[in-house]
């Protein structure tokens, strides 16, 4: 009996750990697209949103990734990089983060509408406008750490 419970915790433990690495990829790969809209890069935006779908797990945010991942326009790509981002940090809320990661925000992104997005660092890059505007925005809130 006692190996069928150390054996079932060694099972919990392997599992737990595999969803960890699973999630700091996935906001590895978010970080990587928002780097690509920041450089205004529509072809590195679909190649980290492809790479991002490889590791995805959550289907609330399939959608947004799929728009990314298949489209060549900028502007589309960050309409759906919104609402990614959106579900991104709604999702760190609900597990929480081993790294520090900055929720940001533009007021003038989508005609004054504004947009957040994350970053992993404090300095602001505007994946919305990118060098057109790119410390447009302001840190709102420090996630994890």
């Amino acid at each position: 009996m006692k190996k069928i419970v150390t054996l079932m915790v060694l099972i919990v433990m392997v599992v737990a750990c595999g969803k960890k690495e699973q999630y700091s990829e996935a906001i590895t790969q978010y970080l990587a697209v928002k780097d690509a809209l920041v450089l205004t890069d529509p072809i590195a935006a679909k190649a980290a949103a492809t790479k991002f779908l490889e590791v995805n797990t959550n289907a609330a945010i399939t959608v947004d990734l799929q728009m990314i991942a298949s489209s060549d326009d900028v502007d589309a790509q960050r309409r759906a990089f919104e609402g990614l981002s959106m579900k991104v940090y709604d999702m760190l809320k609900r597990r929480g983060s081993d790294s520090v990661l900055y929720k940001q925000f533009c007021p003038m992104a989508f005609n004054n509408k504004g947009a957040y997005w994350l970053a992993a660092e404090m300095e602001v890059n505007n994946p919305y406008f990118g060098d057109e505007m790119l410390h447009c925005g302001s840190v709102q809130e420090k996630i994890g750490g």
